[in-house]
């Protein structure tokens, strides 16, 4: 009996170790990865364990064998939970990530330091291995862990894949539920049936792994990566569209009621030339608008950066904008003209649309190393600031340019916005 038991537990370490080259064969070297190398070690230790207890013959021998089974029991439900938490790109908060691996620790301090207290095994000979109440809540922490973890892997996997999400449950639960019957006394052999559940487990694993895909952490990261470059792209686009349409329909707004109140005067001049001024800046919007669409825009759009920004305050009629530019404009700055361009054409619009402000100042200082612009109007100000899209936006596109951006606003005191942008 023995022999055969022996034959099965190098049968289970030899799936278990080829998983394991499988693992870095496909993984990516990532912290994901060597958990659940990790997992799968305390495995091999677990049925080497089972091994050793079989051939020992004096206590000595026994004792460095539980000792070394002991590592696997203690630490492959915290292992399991973290590689689930990687896998799955969840964080655990705080000093709560510690927790898992520290109460395996303490479970695993309580075995060596057994002969103090008896309390992980109350009796402990080559005849007889009677578990104490730290054994017991072990064995309820590493259910809890490891259930834990196959609920978290399941959702990560998703539908799209059916089979391969009920092949990984059914390989970590197999363990789990041998172990149970075995140390409920629903089943009674001379020896822990749970390493033929790890066989069990990692003949589906494989099947997962090889058939569809689990695993592949290189593959899925590339997937995720690609995923996340196509949402970074649309998130843009999106902005951009906000930004241009926004700011062109507020000023042909502006530039209507401009021409109602000169067509009440009978100044039909002026009538005209806001009405020229309005078409020009719609066929402006549209170019803007089918370039974003096409993500064929620019991120530098003018060769200086002080262009675009006299362009924008040229454009406004309703209400006059004051450009001051401290320092000098130069072709090192100019990597940085899609940015200020799109703040302070943001900021115009924000200020046409909600700030009932009667004048606009935007000041550029140019630094050997960094390029300082504050817009402020003289508007209603508000109390509280709220970062909807427009606010969000300029944030968003000025932390990517590795600027530091902040608002600033009171009843009755317009609103300030200051943005510093790192020339290098």
């Amino acid at each position: 009996m023995h022999l055969v038991l022996t034959f099965v537990y190098i049968a289970v370490i030899g799936a278990v170790l080829f998983c394991m080259a499988a693992l870095l064969f496909r993984g990516d070297g990532s912290a994901c990865s060597w958990a659940y190398f990790i997992c799968q070690g305390t495995v091999v230790l677990w049925c080497a364990s089972q091994i050793l207890q079989m051939m020992a013959k004096t206590r000595g021998e026994l004792t460095a064998a539980f000792l070394i089974g002991n590592v696997g029991i203690c630490f492959v439900g915290s292992t399991w939970f973290y590689f689930t938490m990687l896998y799955a790109g969840k964080k655990i908060p705080g000093a709560l990530k510690y927790l898992p691996g520290a109460i395996s620790a303490f479970f695993y301090v309580s075995v060596l330091t057994n002969e103090l207290h008896h309390l992980y095994y109350r009796d402990f000979s080559l005849e007889t291995v009677i578990h104490g109440p730290l054994f017991f809540a072990n064995v309820i922490m590493t259910y809890l862990l490891t259930l834990s973890g196959a609920v978290i892997l399941y959702f990560k996997m998703g539908p799209k894949h059916p089979l391969a999400r009920k092949l990984v449950i059914a390989s970590v639960l197999c363990p789990v539920v041998l172990n149970a019957l075995y140390l409920l006394g629903f089943v009674a052999p001379s020896f822990d049936i749970t390493p033929l559940g790890f066989a069990i487990s990692v003949f589906l694993v494989m099947m997962a792994a090889f058939k569809y895909r689990f695993l592949n952490l290189k593959k899925e990261l590339a997937i995720t990566n690609e995923k996340l470059l196509l949402e970074q792209e649309r998130n843009r686009i999106a902005q951009q569209v906000h930004d241009t349409a926004g700011h062109t329909l507020t000023m042909i707004q502006s530039y209507m009621k401009l021409a109602e109140v000169s067509a009440g005067k009978e100044n039909f001049d002026e009538v005209k030339g806001y009405l020229t001024e309005a078409r020009l800046l719609t066929g402006q919007g549209i170019r803007e608008l089918r370039e974003s669409i096409n993500m064929l825009r620019e991120e530098a759009e003018y060769e200086l950066l002080t262009q675009g920004v006299m362009q924008l305050a040229n454009q406004m009629k309703e209400i006059p904008v004051e450009v001051t530019v401290r320092g000098e404009d130069g072709k090192q700055y100019s990597h940085l003209s899609k940015t200020v361009y799109d703040t302070v054409r943001e900021c115009m619009t924000n200020t046409l649309k909600y700030a009932q402000a009667t004048k606009m100042d935007v000041v550029i200082r140019f630094q050997k190393n960094a390029v300082e612009l504050m817009i402020a109007d003289d508007g209603k100000g508000c109390e509280n600031i709220q970062d909807n899209n427009g606010l969000r936006g300029i944030r968003e596109r000025v932390q990517k340019a590795g600027g530091m951006v902040s608002f600033r606003s009171a009843p009755g005191e317009g609103f300030l916005t200051r943005v510093k942008l790192p020339v290098e």
